[in-house]
């Protein structure tokens, strides 16, 4: 499979993107947390100038100038820290900021995100590569057996009905064509927003009640497994509510794509399959498959 940024980090062939300077080492300034992540992931942090203001990780990120959001970039501060190259989203590629700073002759690339392959940026805009890959061969390599290790877990583990909430005011589900969407296909999920056609669908409860998931994973309820279920222990006929399957996910890493994106494609399939873990040897033991929280930590070290 396509790992999310491969061809950021200069691994497609086709393109050969990755991150250089005729004239020596980049000032890159990252307009999103994914992008960024990734940066540090090939070791281009000493290069990057600037980041976005939901930046923050790894965690020396914090310390960068912050140039604004992805959807609201601040076009003085980004031409303030004097950036060879600028990095964003093909999601704000149309923003009137965006369009000012190619006219202003900064570079810029933007990546998609909405899926793992589509993390790639398969084309500059100009056509011209940025150079020779850094380091990636071994970023990917590692990324590959992470996400063999957990497919040879979930080996012969049957599909569960999956509902994933990310809000409630509205109730908004992960959707089709995004990567959370591949990552439960992938921790053997049936996303029963899939029927809504969206990527992000607003989902009403009589559909949740009519689709019967059987686990419910509710960013609403942060990390925390104490958290309060109030809210869905009013609709007892839901197979998730009534066999206690309702249970949170850490924010981060888990709504950032990017070179954690294995982390969390590991913290989905416990949360789904905790008996697919049960037996594991060793540390991993000591992750509570009932508390998302544990789960990122331990992945994390």
């Amino acid at each position: 499979m396509m790992i999310a940024a491969t061809e950021l980090m200069g691994c497609d062939s086709r393109s050969n993107h990755a991150l250089r300077d005729v004239d020596g080492p980049q000032r890159i300034v990252s307009l999103a947390p994914a992008i960024t992540e990734t940066l540090f992931a090939l070791g281009a942090g000493a290069e990057v100038a600037g980041v976005s203001q939901y930046c923050d990780y790894p965690p020396e990120v914090t310390k960068l100038p912050k140039v604004g959001t992805f959807l609201t970039p601040n076009i003085e501060a980004i031409a303030g820290r004097r950036p060879t190259i600028v990095i964003g989203l093909q999601t704000s590629s149309d923003l009137r900021e965006i369009r000012a700073l190619k006219a202003m002759g900064y570079r810029t690339l933007m990546v998609a995100d909405n899926s793992i392959a589509g993390n790639e940026a398969r084309n500059r805009p100009d056509g011209d590569p940025l150079g020779p890959p850094r380091e990636p061969q071994a970023v990917l390599d590692r990324m590959h057996l992470k996400i063999a290790a957990i497919e040879e877990r979930l080996r012969g583990v049957s599909e569960r009905p999956v509902l994933m909430v990310v809000g409630h005011q509205p109730m908004v589900a992960v959707g089709t064509g995004t990567y959370l969407d591949e990552l439960l296909t992938m921790a053997r999920a049936t996303n029963i927003a899939a029927g809504a056609a969206q990527a992000w669908p607003r989902l009403s409860i009589e559909y949740i009640i009519a689709t019967r998931p059987e686990v419910i994973l509710d960013g609403q309820m942060g990390s925390d497994p104490g958290s309060p279920s109030s809210f869905w222990a009013k609709y007892p006929t839901i197979p998730a509510v009534r066999a206690h399957r309702v249970v949170g996910y850490p924010e981060d890493p888990t709504l950032h794509p990017g070179p954690r994106i294995v982390q969390t494609l590991e913290i989905l399939a416990r949360l789904i399959h905790p008996e697919a873990f049960a037996s594991e040897p060793g540390p991993q033991k000591r992750i509570a498959n009932d508390s998302a929280h544990a789960i990122a930590t331990e992945l994390a070290r």
